[in-house]
C-alpha cells in the first residue's frame, strides 16, 4: 500500500521549561513553537525520534 509521510524536522536547542526549539542561523536566531507543533499530530499514529549530535574522539 502507498504511504504518504508527513514529517518536520528542527536542528537546534531544545528548551524543554518553556517547549521551545532554538535554531542559529549565520547572523539570527530562529524560536519555535515546539508543542504548538505537537498539536498537529494529536491524535494521530505518531514515531519520534530525537538525535543529538556528539563528537567522536580519534584514535591516537
Amino acid at each position: 500500500m502507498a504511504k504518504r509521510n508527513n514529517s518536520i524536522q528542527f536542528k537546534g536547542f531544545l528548551n524543554t521549561e518553556v517547549m521551545e526549539i532554538t535554531e542559529k542561523e549565520k547572523d539570527s536566531l530562529k524560536v519555535y513553537d515546539l508543542l504548538e507543533e505537537l498539536k498537529f499530530y494529536d491524535g494521530k499514529d505518531v514515531t519520534i525520534t530525537i538525535k543529538e549530535d556528539l563528537p567522536v574522539v580519534p584514535k591516537g
